[in-house]
């Protein structure tokens, strides 16, 4: 994994000029691949078992990559067997530490080497992004963001390196999706002071319990900061009555949306009465929807969090 100094030095510069913290994990998008056409091609900025400090030259190949959401590329993550053993599709922005009893493995930031940290200092109140997921055997995936301090950065956390955390996020995958899926999960921040460095995994399997051939795509991760601008009359408490400020209709084939102008919307899912998401994608005021009659649930993912309302279609 070879780290990209421009792309950090811009989101540190685009911070400072606006006033205010929005630094972004670099490559999020996954648009850049380094060693092509190896067993080592990684997005940059990305590694996984292949680049391990042990058994890499063992380990199976569990990353590569597929067309994209809205771009070239999305990385893709998926479990695979080697010697008898459930080798977890993984990702992460620092380095994986691999072991032939799953149990002992774990990621980690490396302070030492500038190809596994990513040095980060801002407090970001929530991730967000996209993923497919076809689990296999009740299987599930997840994406969790470890905030830290010090010399020692680590997932999952130990008696050591618990007492350097700053925030947690973390988003468990359980549900086939076969569409592009808009996931978003808030940071829970057990101290006030600011971070030295942000570690991620992202894993289609289930920890020491994968199943062989879950696979996860993922695309577009990004960090949400709330601005004092954007919903700043709205409390938490009053974000769970969406009613006051979210209105929506069905008719003729189309569901009209009316959003508070405090409101700054980014996208929507529609959940049937089964909880599948059957549609997705950018908000827009006016959504074309052509499904069975019944009821389902409108989420609209906004800068503060999901709302969320029942539509009947009759």
């Amino acid at each position: 994994m070879k780290k990209s100094t421009l792309l950090i030095t811009i989101a540190a510069l685009l911070s400072y000029n606006y006033g205010q913290a929005q630094t972004q994990l670099p490559n999020a998008g996954f648009e850049e691949w380094e060693n092509e056409g190896t067993p080592t091609m990684e997005p940059k900025n990305w590694s996984s078992i292949k680049t391990s400090d042990a058994l890499a030259a063992l380990a199976p190949e569990v990353l590569s990559r597929d067309a994209g959401r809205n771009s070239n590329y999305s990385a893709v993550l998926e479990v695979k067997s080697a010697f008898g053993i459930a080798a977890n599709g993984i990702m992460t922005n620092g380095r994986v530490h691999a072991d032939m009893n799953p149990a002992n493995g774990y990621v980690f930031t490396d302070v030492n080497d500038d190809q596994w940290n990513t040095p980060f200092s801002d407090r970001p109140d929530s991730i967000a992004g996209w993923y497919k997921y076809a689990p296999k055997n009740n299987d599930r995936g997840k994406i969790e963001v470890l905030l830290h301090t010090g010399d020692v950065g680590q997932l999952p956390t130990n008696a050591t390196t618990v007492a350097n955390t700053i925030g947690t996020a973390r988003y468990d995958i359980e549900n086939e999706a076969s569409e592009w899926t808009r996931f978003s999960v808030p940071f829970e921040y057990l101290s006030s002071d600011n971070p030295d460095y942000i570690l991620v995994v992202i894993t289609s399997g289930d920890s020491t319990i994968a199943k062989t051939g879950s696979k996860l795509w993922i695309d577009d991760i990004q960090l949400i900061y709330n601005t004092e601008d954007e919903d700043e009359d709205i409390s938490v408490k009053e974000w769970e009555n969406s009613s006051k400020y979210f209105s929506a209709f069905y008719n003729n084939g189309w569901i009209n949306i009316r959003l508070n102008d405090a409101i700054k919307a980014e996208s929507y899912q529609i959940i049937d009465i089964n909880g599948r998401v059957i549609q997705n994608g950018i908000f827009k005021d006016n959504i074309p929807f052509n499904q069975a009659k019944g009821m389902y649930i409108l989420q609209v993912m906004t800068k503060k969090g999901i709302i969320s309302k029942k539509i009947a279609i009759f």
